[in-house]
């Protein structure tokens, strides 16, 4: 059965949110952010519009990508049926919902990234749907294949693997490897960004709850370049992939797990030795904590 994506609008005609954009908040925001938010009275601007229109333009050619995005997720199907709610208050720029469900916020679009009808808007949306359509394949893979995130570690495995995915569809293409050949900016990004996601792990293995929220920060979130978690992953991917066109297909039959696999195949030899370290005690860690 194809899948079809149908767009609705998050806002209504008073300039309210709708009641299926209020339920999408709720999930994301905290009860003050919640709270800040959901009574706002706020129309579309002319910059929302032309980027809901932008992305209505996007629906015929979105439908058609979506076999290839589902097919290293076999025996998984992808949803019959997307819902994307274009809203325009208190989301991210794009974002999933639900196993069937996707949000735009019209505001953070216009904000983030300008007037919709620049050139290079159309491929950002291209590439925005790519990245949150293959996270409801992930949401059905994961039904299927639980991960048990017993431990701060094993959590950020799981995060690394939802967002490495992800923002592997992020790529622009000055991110991407032409030729096999990696590209400048991901080289300079993953000098930086290798050491951290090491030491970030490494001291997420055994670490108690206290410092679990600021040593998980930046995993997936912020400037993309400083995504210490989520971009090593997806450049890691974009060299494999390049090589083999079943690399996608590999670290998603993985699980959250492939994350090690696929760092001892790119990491210097003496982050390697430290990542393994980390994998080591998180394992004591565990098994100790389930002891009864």
């Amino acid at each position: 059965m194809a899948a079809t994506l149908h767009v609705v609008s998050g806002t209504t005609d008073t300039g309210d949110a709708t009641d299926q954009w209020l339920a999408m908040l709720r999930k994301r925001l905290s009860p003050a952010e919640y709270d800040s938010v959901a009574r706002l009275h706020k129309h579309r601007t002319a910059d929302e519009e032309a980027w809901a229109a932008l992305i209505q333009s996007r629906i015929d050619s979105w439908e058609l990508e979506i076999p290839a995005l589902a097919a290293p997720f076999h025996p998984v199907s992808p949803p019959s049926r997307v819902l994307l709610v274009l809203g325009n208050r208190g989301g991210g720029d794009a974002f999933t919902h639900d196993p069937t469900t996707i949000g735009f916020d019209l505001a953070e679009l216009s904000a983030n990234y300008g007037m919709a009808n620049q050139p290079q808007n159309t491929g950002l949306m291209d590439r925005l749907f790519r990245h949150e359509f293959t996270h409801l394949l992930q949401k059905a893979w994961l039904a299927g294949h639980p991960w048990l995130a017993d431990s701060p570690l094993r959590a950020a495995l799981l995060d690394i693997w939802l967002e490495g995915l992800g923002n592997y569809y992020s790529l622009s293409e000055r991110w991407r490897s032409p030729n096999g050949q990696r590209a400048d900016t991901a080289q300079r990004a993953l000098a930086v960004l290798e050491p951290r996601f090491v030491a970030r792990l490494s001291a997420l293995a055994c670490a108690d709850s206290g410092k679990t929220d600021a040593l998980l920060t930046g995993i997936s979130s912020g400037p993309f370049d400083h995504k210490w978690g989520a971009v090593p992953a997806a450049l890691w991917l974009e060299d494999e992939q390049e090589a083999s066109p079943l690399a996608l297909r590999s670290f998603i039959v993985a699980s959250p797990a492939g994350v090690w696999d696929l760092a001892d195949r790119h990491l210097p030899e003496s982050l390697r030795l430290a990542l393994k370290e980390a994998r080591v005690a998180d394992s004591l860690c565990t098994t100790t904590h389930r002891q009864p």
